[in-house]
């Protein structure tokens, strides 16, 4: 007669192939380790290419949509999809969770960004009205919260020089944001007549209140302040995903 019980054996996970690329950007960086971090599905990788070995981070319940590394290039945060989605703050040495923000966000978090110092952590999140939350992510608090924008963010950047400063991006649509307290407020950019309405993908900021952007068509937009200043026409044939 055959054994009726279940073996006593387990799964172990061993290696993950593939990278997520696929509607996701900003999601690939080295570590101070020299390691890889990155993400596939609802695991967060650490590859180290000296001994060709991964760590998994494990705390996500669903897929992993948004990643980004704090300026010590020690811990990571990484954004899942879901109803109830959530945050992981975790450390890329141990793969241990350091921190936990949820309730906030609903469908799923799309952009995720530490500030220069790494104190606070910006999200935005896949509701109907892309709502961007700003958090002290060691206390799990929230310091802010608005709507985004009615059309999808693609991506939003801590000013470099000016602490209490955002940009974000999307669909037609650049944003210039002024955190003061509790409040976070925006002004749109103008565009102007130096260049076209554009759906802009990517951001970089630099000094003296100057953006880089990537446009869908392939141009670079340069801003100062909320004003669009100059385009780099034809930087690229196709549409500018990240700078």
């Amino acid at each position: 007669m055959a054994d009726q019980n279940a073996p006593n054996s387990h799964l172990r996970l061993e290696w993950v192939y593939g990278y997520r690329g696929h509607q996701c950007r900003n999601n690939l960086y080295y570590t101070a380790a020299k390691e890889i971090v990155y993400f596939v599905a609802g695991v967060g990788v650490v590859y180290s290419p000296r001994e060709h070995r991964q760590k998994f981070y494990l705390g996500h319940q669903d897929d992993i949509i948004s990643l980004a590394l704090h300026p010590e290039r020690v811990l990571v945060a990484t954004g899942q999809v879901g109803k109830e989605p959530y945050i992981c703050v975790w450390d890329s040495y141990t793969v241990q969770t350091i921190s936990i923000l949820k309730d906030i966000h609903t469908h799923g978090i799309a952009c995720l960004a530490f500030d220069l110092d790494g104190q606070r952590l910006v999200s935005v999140g896949l509701d109907s009205k892309n709502t961007i939350c700003v958090w002290d992510w060691r206390k799990g608090k929230m310091l802010s919260m608005a709507p985004g924008h009615t059309d999808r963010i693609f991506d939003i950047s801590w000013d470099l020089y000016q602490p209490n400063k955002l940009v974000s991006c999307g669909v037609k649509h650049i944003k210039f944001w002024s955190l003061c307290g509790n409040s976070l407020t925006p002004k749109r950019g103008v565009f102007g007549k130096t260049g076209d309405l554009q759906t802009i993908l990517c951001l970089a900021c630099t000094r003296d209140e100057v953006t880089h952007s990537g446009a869908l068509n392939g141009d670079i937009y340069v801003w100062k302040g909320i004003n669009l200043i100059r385009t780099i026409q034809g930087a690229h044939a196709v549409s500018i995903f990240m700078l």
